[in-house]
């Protein structure tokens, strides 16, 4: 399992559960011809809602996230990455990617193209959970 957090600058410009749900399904629109399939499940105990994009043995989730977890994450981020930028800290929003284990390396591209959505949002840092390493700092602003 690898998961991708993309912290989210402040105004986001009104993210939310439903904007990701759309835009992630506007994204992978072209993958459905490879048999992509897009629901939407629910954490049992938050009961806050999240994407699920099936292809055939593989699958990520597509999570909004806003909070007291999201600071402590953040804070942990800033904690662990060398000469981090201490705006990490201020950001209370995140897009979390969780991608199933991929262990024949098939759906390679799949884990490229959902971290360049990630990568496009302006002002999102990007940080890779497994490797505690940011990925892209800060995206300029459009």
């Amino acid at each position: 399992m690898s998961v991708i957090h993309a912290y989210l600058a402040k105004p986001s410009n009104s993210y939310s559960y439903e904007r990701l749900a759309a835009e992630v399904k506007a994204y992978f629109d072209f993958e459905t011809k490879n048999g992509l399939s897009i629901g939407t499940s629910a954490n049992p105990f938050t009961r806050e809602k999240y994407e699920i994009l099936r292809w055939p043995g593989w699958s990520f989730t597509a999570h909004f996230e806003t909070g007291p977890n999201v600071e402590a994450d953040a804070n942990h981020v800033a904690s662990v990455v060398r000469h981090c930028s201490p705006e990490v800290k201020e950001r209370t929003e995140r897009i979390r990617f969780v991608f199933s284990p991929d262990k024949t390396r098939e759906y390679t591209n799949h884990m490229v193209w959902a971290v360049d959505f990630l990568l496009a949002i302006p002002g999102a840092i990007v940080f890779d959970e497994s490797g505690e390493s940011i990925m892209r700092l800060v995206t300029p602003e459009k």
